[in-house]
């Protein structure tokens, strides 16, 4: 009964012009941010949906009209995440940056997010657990977005003289997987975020000059 009255009023509100647009995004945003802040907090199993409900301000049968299951709002949740990371990958590179400036930028688009957002969490190996179990579709693209861009700017800094892969034995591609997966070791190396973007910057700074050559 309780879900059929919350349907009613999502009917009402779609009705009303303007109603839908304006109700129903705000709404599932506020679904979404209430859930990840729970997760983070207490965790993937620990969090109901009934503890989501009560933080974002919503009825339970509300809820359920926009997620059918915590599973399927973690899977919600997770698509908005990899979209916010491809957007300020984006931005990041279309930024006008020295050589280690671009790089930095996209390292911290993306590594930086997950870190503030997850990894951050006194629950981030559960949450990196219960991420292991979405659809590929999700953050495989990700990967080769942000790859691609580590390679690009490379590409550009080879152009410009500013490095020599080669001179380091390496190809451009060897030397972007290099510096990537040298980055991913700061994620359990950093006590905080400002140890974290500290760990990044000296990570950076090492890769390009070991790429310089003589």
């Amino acid at each position: 009964m309780h879900e059929t009255q919350a349907g009613s009023r999502e009917r009402m509100a779609a009705a009303r012009p303007g109603g839908a647009k304006a109700a129903v995004p705000a709404k599932r945003h506020a679904i979404l941010d209430a859930a990840l802040d729970l997760f983070r907090h207490y965790g993937y199993r620990r969090t109901s949906m009934e503890d989501i409900a009560g933080a974002a301000g919503v009825a339970k049968g509300t809820l359920y009209l926009y997620f059918e299951s915590k599973e399927d709002l973690f899977e919600a949740l997770a698509r908005q995440l990899s979209t916010q990371v491809q957007d300020a990958l984006r931005a990041a590179a279309a930024r006008d940056l020295p050589l280690d400036g671009k790089v930095l930028a996209l390292l911290d688009a993306k590594l930086g997010f997950f870190y503030r957002w997850v990894l951050s969490s006194p629950h981030a190996a559960e949450l990196v657990d219960s991420r292991a179990r979405l659809p590929g579709d999700i953050f495989e693209p990700l990967e080769r977005s942000f790859r691609a861009a580590i390679v690009k700017t490379l590409r550009e800094g080879a152009r410009t003289g500013e490095i020599d892969p080669k001179a380091a034995g390496l190809s451009l591609e060897a030397a972007a997987d290099t510096l990537i997966a040298a980055a991913h070791g700061a994620e359990t190396g950093a006590a905080s975020e400002a140890e974290f973007r500290d760990l990044l910057g000296r990570i950076t700074r090492l890769s390009l000059r070991g790429l310089r050559g003589n």
